[in-house]
């Protein structure tokens, strides 16, 4: 492969990570400040239905990633092969199969949202305000699918940093947005729901313009729908559907759980904790799509040997990203929680918030390995194996919840072991088979990884005994330095002395340009 396309490549790379990082911090301000002013004025409870909202829009995409979960790629590789008919075809097959998938979902959720009262256990009070935010986040849902297409624009022409400059507005919209609902008009739980409406209308017509502009020849036309192109997606994406399923399983009911089994309370604890948690995540989400194009690239030129380079780098990275995670709330997510919630269970929420953080150590690493099934179509195995954790996860905390004192504890535990399992055992393994590599290919760089954490978690937390921040300024200047001294933990621990040049040269050689 050309040199220059190379660095080049790494350079875009960067650049993508750089700008949608720039929005998930704007994201998670909004969070920071949103969060307990709503636990504040309309309490936890009410809070935990904004978590349980999402989650049911999340149980509706089950359908729609089906047809959209190979979109890009078959767009993508439509396209790279020069073959714009195909790729025409596929483009507005998915589009006008996501419109009538989204609407029918939307149209079936109006009935479920006029008697959610009798699903789920509502405190009197905010009955209407609740149901007025499920519709806002269908709503919201019904226009993010629509907009799935699009995106495939970005991702072919690895323009991936526009997309995050868009989100980033689309942050600053809805928090704007937010601020001006929340400090003039009533308090409403239910301007979470239309703040996230706005946000999808700027990404959606950022995606647009950037479609329009860098790949021209893609247009939705009915003349181009294709049942069998429909078929096709679905026919691959199915096992997506499957797999997401497995995920709600481990991950999705747990806030219904708590709300049936156990208290509203409880419910909005443990969703307090799973925003920190979904904070954290969204690190992955930015990394992820970063390393996916020239994993697409090299793939589909069948240069395995740069494939695998590339998954390994990505997995140092990546790795960094869940090690920082969990070892810095490890030393400073009492403080943090002290700061941010100070009228609710600090001690519960942080207990909580760390074991739902335990599977970033292993998870780490193995977030951009995903995109192997995507780039290979294989994704029955894993996603039998995730829907059978997921069962394996329901069934475990009913009984532990049904038989034991844990409670809430038990919603996170299940989760955290089988997720530990899945990712230290079976993916790894087949990830490696379905690319025709040595079985154990992958654990050097997971034992490493392992090993960084651990040195992580002793030193921030020594360093957090040894001064422990008492206000924000402090707080944030310790997480700035545990980032700068993690990373260079992280580099000595699990960058080898080739990967490590590999890296800085080919930035380097492209600024000098």
């Amino acid at each position: 492969m050309n040199t220059a396309l190379r660095d080049g490549k790494y350079v875009k790379m960067a650049r993508a990570v750089f700008s949608t990082g720039a929005a998930f911090v704007i994201n998670y301000l909004i969070q920071l400040v949103l969060t307990p002013f709503i636990t504040g004025t309309v309490g936890a409870e009410a809070y935990g239905f904004v978590s349980l909202a999402k989650n049911f829009a999340q149980y509706a995409a089950i359908l729609t990633a089906a047809l959209n979960s190979f979109a890009a790629r078959y767009i993508a590789v439509s396209y790279h092969e020069h073959e714009i008919d195909r790729a025409n075809t596929f483009f507005s097959s998915v589009f006008w199969g996501d419109m009538v998938l989204g609407t029918g979902l939307l149209l079936l959720s109006i009935p479920v949202i006029s008697l959610l009262e009798r699903f789920l256990n509502i405190p009197p009070a905010i009955v209407a305000d609740v149901k007025h935010l499920f519709f806002y986040v269908f709503l919201n849902f019904w226009l993010t699918t629509l907009g799935c297409a699009f995106e495939s624009a970005a991702f072919i022409k690895s323009k991936l940093d526009l997309t995050g400059l868009f989100k980033g507005l689309s942050y600053l919209a809805e928090a704007l947005f937010l601020f001006a609902f929340y400090r003039f008009l009533p308090v409403s739980v239910s301007y979470v729901g239309a703040g996230m409406i706005l946000a999808s209308v700027v990404v959606v017509i950022g995606n647009l313009l950037i479609c329009k502009k860098e790949t021209p020849e893609l247009s939705i036309r009915l003349s181009h729908f294709s049942w069998e192109a429909v078929g096709k997606l679905v026919l691959n994406g199915v096992w997506t559907s499957v797999n997401n399923l497995g995920e709600i399983l481990n991950n999705g009911l747990d806030l219904i759980i708590c709300n049936l089994m156990l208290t509203p309370l409880a419910m909005g604890q443990l969703a307090i904790a799973k925003t920190v948690h979904t904070m954290f995540h969204g690190m992955f989400v930015i990394l992820n799509p970063a390393f996916q194009p020239m994993l697409l690239k090299s793939y589909a030129e069948n240069d395995r040997a740069t494939l695998l380079d590339e998954l390994k780098l990505a997995m140092k990275i990546s790795g960094f990203a869940g090690n920082i995670a969990f070892a810095g709330f490890a030393a400073l997510g009492l403080a943090f929680y002290r700061l941010w919630i100070p009228g609710q269970d600090i001690r519960l929420i942080y207990e909580l918030t760390l074991i739902s953080c335990i599977t970033f150590i292993p998870g780490g690493p193995m977030q951009p390995l995903y995109f192997i099934y995507t780039l290979t179509v294989r994704r029955k195995v894993p996603c039998l194996i995730t829907l059978a954790g997921g069962i394996l996860n329901v069934l475990s905390t009913w009984l532990l919840i049904r038989h034991t004192g844990l409670g809430v504890h038990a919603v996170v535990w299940t989760t955290a072991v089988l997720m530990m399992v899945i990712n230290f055992g079976t993916n790894p393994l087949y990830m490696a088979h379905v690319l025709g590599l040595p079985r154990f290919v992958f654990y050097p760089g997971i034992l490493r990884n392992l090993l960084s954490c651990a040195c992580m978690t002793g030193l921030f937390w020594a360093l957090t005994k040894l001064c422990a921040p008492s206000g924000w300024i402090s707080l944030a200047l310790c997480a700035v330095f545990y980032v700068v001294l993690g990373m260079i933990l992280h580099t000595l621990i699990v960058f080898d002395r080739g990967s490590l040049r590999l890296l800085l040269g080919r930035l380097r050689k492209k600024g000098v340009k």
